[in-house]
């Protein structure tokens, strides 16, 4: 009897050890596995992912891939299944520096690649932290975007700008294809700095060019900058811009509104309603959308309107809305004082949504895109009563509020069920609807704005909040 249980379980014990062993490796012996490296040197830096990429093969199949790096407590193993075989793996593994460690830091990557024979091949990149993934910074100095260049007065463009980049610039490209422009500046000693000043002749021919700057750094891995820079030759001004903000700021930091697009054209004639928020408000007229150059009308040591950068501001005497003409090729403008006879939208603050609009009392909301908290639905504009606007007590055709902006940005200043509603269309222009259709879509930083909408104007005022 005790032979017998002894004779069983050794026969177990057989039938397990030859299970295992079947378990561990039921394939033949083989080759072993490649790993072809797409860099033996990568460079990263604190806080910042960077990419493993290899190209692993096997002639009889994969097992696993190990990923080491023991100071940055990264241990990985990728590993395969047999039904079928895996011969090939595009390995790209993405993993993230700790934002602790420096940037004068270097370390080894193990990578450990197993095929199902068993057999094992080890491949080291070398990984550094003092990495520059900066692109060279463009500033452009003139022509700003935008820019309009009156062929009736000149028909040359200065072109001037700076490029900053802190591992050496490599070259400079300057490209216009209209206009036969193809520049290429090697530089010599990668400086970190270097200005380019130029002045090309435009055709005598009215048209809108594509201006296009590249700039390439001599960081190992080179990074590339481009700016595209779009110009109109014109023999009239196709717009004119009222500004009502100081000489040197920075009229592209806002979303929407300045400087203030007009109202009416004829011909060169251009009309403006304004509203000045406190007396002696000081203007300027401006060619051009995003700057006070090239062209820019204010007043000279006589009084009179000139084309000039350094002209002085025009005064409107009192608070209050205007009516304001200016030609900017007769140099003559007016201001005149007016009375707004359009409806005021007052007490929205005390506003209710209801079903019965007898019942309903009017608010204005946003709907819209890039805005935290809004969507196309005027329920949630009612719900998010952070989104909702004011009367601004000093103006009553004015509602005010503050908007965080997450990126570029689309509205419709709304109530409920799209009444009273107002959509922010193309040039800050905020038509009640019924009126144009077309939300225009408006680049903006994130961060908080301000947020005026000017009922009277049918224009919106979004600023960054200072």
């Amino acid at each position: 009897m005790k032979k017998n249980v002894f004779l069983f379980f050794l026969a177990l014990f057989a039938v397990l050890i030859t299970g295992c062993q079947n378990d561990e490796s039921d394939f033949p012996a083989s080759d072993n596995p490649t790993i072809l490296l797409s860099t033996k040197e990568i460079y990263g830096a604190p806080n910042r992912k960077f990419e493993i990429k290899a190209a692993l093969a096997d002639d009889l199949g994969l097992k696993s891939v190990r990923i080491q790096i023991p100071e940055l407590f990264l241990d990985k193993t990728i590993t395969f299944g047999t039904d079928p075989l895996i011969k090939s793996y595009d390995l790209s593994y993405f993993f993230e520096i700790p934002a602790n460690r420096g940037t004068s830091e270097a370390f080894k990557i193990k990578l450990t690649v197993t095929d199902v024979s068993r057999n094992a091949v080890d491949e080291n990149i070398n990984l550094r932290l003092d990495g520059e993934f900066s692109a060279p910074a463009i500033s452009m100095i003139t022509p700003k975007e935008g820019a309009v260049i009156l062929l009736s007065s000149s028909n040359e463009m200065p072109v001037n700008f700076v490029v900053n980049d802190d591992s050496g610039i490599d070259f400079i490209h300057v490209k216009c294809e209209a206009l036969d422009i193809d520049e290429m500046i090697q530089l010599q000693g990668s400086p970190q700095s270097y200005t380019f000043n130029k002045t090309y002749t435009l055709p005598v021919t009215a048209a809108n060019y594509v201006l296009t700057i590249t700039a390439r750094d001599k960081f190992v891995i080179p990074n590339t900058g481009t700016l595209n820079i779009n110009v109109v030759a014109t023999n009239e001004y196709p717009a004119i811009y009222l500004c009502d903000q100081p000489k040197g700021t920075n009229l592209t930091t806002d979303a929407v509104g300045v400087p203030m697009y007009f109202h009416e054209k004829n011909g060169q004639d251009f009309e403006f309603k304004y509203y000045a928020d406190k007396d002696n408000k000081e203007i300027y007229f401006l060619g051009q959308e995003s700057d006070f150059a090239p062209h820019c009308f204010g007043l000279n040591e006589t009084g009179n309107l000139v084309d000039d950068v350094v002209s002085t501001p025009i005064i409107l005497p009192t608070k209050g809305y205007y009516i304001i003409k200016v030609n900017p090729n007769t140099l003559v403008y007016s201001a005149t004082k007016y009375t707004p006879s359009s409806k005021v939208w007052a007490d929205i603050a005390n506003g209710l949504w209801h079903d019965v609009e007898a019942q309903r009392r009017p608010f204005v909301s946003v709907c819209g895109a890039g805005i935290q908290g809004a969507d196309w639905d005027t329920w949630t504009a009612w719900a998010q009563t952070g989104l909702h606007l004011a009367n601004n007590p000093d103006n009553p055709y004015q509602l005010i509020g503050e908007y965080v902006l997450t990126g570029t940005m689309e509205a419709t200043f709304t109530g409920q069920w799209w009444s009273p509603s107002w959509r922010l269309i193309k040039n800050g222009i905020a038509t009640m609807s019924p009126g144009e259709n077309g939300n225009a879509k408006y680049p903006a930083a994130p961060g908080t704005y301000k947020v005026i909408l000017d009922t009277e104007l049918e224009r919106a005022f979004i600023t960054t909040k200072k």
